[in-house]
C-alpha cells in the first residue's frame, strides 16, 4: 500500500519546519509540490514531481513505482492548501493512505506578532478565489486575508475604500519569518496608496463590526432617514424579502431602490453576499447613501441609472426585488433571466395595471411557483385613550422563480 504525507512547511523560514515534518520528508521516496517548495530539499537527492494540479498529482501517485510520497505545501497543511482536494480524492482509493502533518499558518504567525488571539478571526483566501471583501469585514472585528493574484493588499484596501471602509485598521505582513520580514499597520486608505508583494498576509480590524445576527430583526420605518421619496413599509418589506428566499451568500438586485429601506434590510442578512441598489433619482440616491452609512451596510453598491440598461455590467443575481420598473418591467425581467435563468424575482405593485403587467411577464417567461399576495396593512394609532386602526395603501406582492426554460 502506498502512503502520502501532506506536509505543512510552516510560515517560510526553515526554522519553522518542525521535527514531524522533517521526518515525513526524510521518509519519502518522492517529494511533490511547487518548484519553490522542492528547491529547499534538492540536497536530499530524492525523486521529485513538480506540480500543484490535483489530478496530475493523484495520477502520478497511482502510477509511480515509489511507495512513500510527501506533498509539500506552504504554511499549515489544512489552511487553504491542496490538502482538501487531494485527501477527498485519495481516501476513495483504498490503495493509498493519507496523513496530514500540520504546521504554523501565516494567520497564526501574523497574529502572534501583533500579540492578538486568532480564535475569533474570520479568514479568507483571495488567492485565485472569488470573495466578498466588504461583507467579510462588515460582520467581523478581525478578518484575515491570504492575498495573491489579482487581489494583493493594495487592491483589497482599494476595495475597502470604495465600499466606505477606508477608515479600518489594516496590517500587512510581507516575507514573514525571513530576515527581510516587513509588517506595517495603517488605515485601509493609507495602505491603498502603497505597493506590496502580491503574496502577503493581511489582517483587517473593524472595531465597528456588525453583529452577525443583526439581519434577524425587523427595522422600524422610523429608523430610516426619509425624504420626499416613497418608502416600502416595514410589514411589506418583511413579506417581500421573505419571498426572495435569499441565502447569506446571495447576490441581490434592488431595482427602483427609493430610500434604500429594502436594500438595507436585505443587505444586513447577507453576511457573505452583495446587494446592488439600482436607482435613477438623485434625491433617492442621496438617501440610500445616508442610510447605508447609518446602518453600516457596506455590502451595498449603489448603481445610478435606469434598468435594464444599467444591469449589463453587474454580476449574475440570485434574487431580484423590483420596487419600481419605470415602465420597463418586461425588459428588466428579460435581462435578469439572461444573467440567471432561475433567479428569484419579487415585484411590488399598487396599481392594478402594474399587477396585470407583472402577472403577464411571469406567464410569458414561464416562471415557476408564482404567487400573488395582497397585503392590506392596518396599524394602530393612539387617539386620546383609544387605539384606532389606520389603513395603509393595499399592495400586491408578486413572486416567482425562473424556470430555466428561457
Amino acid at each position: 500500500m502506498k502512503k502520502l504525507n501532506i506536509v505543512g512547511l510552516g510560515i517560510g523560514s526553515n526554522n519553522y519546519i518542525h521535527s514531524a515534518a522533517k521526518g515525513a520528508i526524510e521518509e519519502a521516496d518522492c517529494l511533490i509540490g511547487a518548484r519553490r517548495m522542492l528547491e529547499s530539499f534538492e540536497f536530499l537527492h530524492k525523486e521529485m514531481f513538480e506540480s500543484i494540479c490535483t489530478q496530475d498529482i493523484i495520477d502520478y501517485i497511482k502510477h509511480s513505482k515509489c511507495r512513500v510520497f510527501s506533498l509539500l505545501v506552504s504554511g499549515d497543511s489544512g489552511f487553504y492548501s491542496l490538502s482538501k482536494k487531494i485527501t477527498e480524492n485519495l481516501l476513495k482509493d483504498h490503495e493509498v493512505t493519507v496523513e496530514n502533518i500540520p504546521s504554523i499558518s501565516s494567520m497564526q504567525y501574523l497574529c502572534s506578532k501583533l500579540n492578538i488571539s486568532w480564535d475569533d478571526v474570520k479568514h479568507q483566501s483571495a488567492h485565485g478565489r472569488d470573495i466578498n471583501i466588504a461583507s467579510a469585514v462588515m460582520f467581523s472585528k478581525k478578518t484575515f486575508f491570504l492575498t495573491g493574484g489579482e487581489f494583493g493588499p493594495r487592491e483589497i484596501c482599494k476595495v475597502l475604500c470604495t465600499k466606505g471602509l477606508g477608515h479600518v485598521n489594516v496590517t500587512v505582513g510581507e516575507n514573514l519569518s525571513y530576515p527581510n520580514e516587513k509588517i506595517i499597520t495603517d488605515t485601509a486608505f493609507n495602505l491603498s496608496l502603497m505597493n506590496f508583494d502580491s503574496l502577503s498576509a493581511m489582517l483587517v480590524e473593524n472595531r465597528e463590526a456588525l453583529d452577525i445576527n443583526i439581519g434577524m430583526r425587523s427595522i422600524g420605518d422610523d429608523e430610516f432617514i426619509i425624504g420626499n421619496i416613497p418608502m416600502t413599509k416595514s410589514e411589506v418589506r418583511t413579506i417581500s424579502i421573505g419571498k426572495l428566499n435569499i441565502k447569506n451568500s446571495s447576490t441581490v438586485y434592488d431595482i427602483g431602490a427609493g430610500t434604500g429601506s429594502v436594500s438595507i434590510e436585505t443587505a444586513l442578512k447577507l453576511s457573505c453576499g452583495q446587494l446592488y441598489a439600482i436607482e435613477k433619482n438623485e434625491e433617492a440616491i442621496s438617501l440610500i447613501k445616508k442610510n447605508k452609512e447609518k446602518f453600516k451596510a457596506y455590502n451595498i453598491d449603489i448603481v445610478k441609472g435606469l434598468a435594464p440598461d444599467c444591469l449589463e455590467n453587474l454580476p449574475s443575481p440570485d434574487c431580484v426585488f423590483i420596487g419600481g420598473s419605470g415602465g420597463n418591467l418586461e425588459k428588466i425581467i428579460c435581462e435578469v433571466l439572461k444573467k440567471n435563468k432561475t433567479a428569484n424575482v419579487v415585484i411590488n405593485a399598487i396599481a392594478l395595471e402594474s399587477v396585470n403587467e407583472a402577472i403577464r411577464c411571469m406567464e410569458k417567461f414561464k416562471f415557476e411557483h408564482v404567487e400573488i399576495t395582497n397585503a392590506w396593512i392596518s396599524k394602530s394609532k393612539k387617539i386620546g385613550s383609544y387605539n384606532m386602526m389606520m389603513g395603509q395603501n393595499p399592495i400586491y406582492i408578486i413572486s416567482g422563480k425562473g424556470s430555466g426554460l428561457n
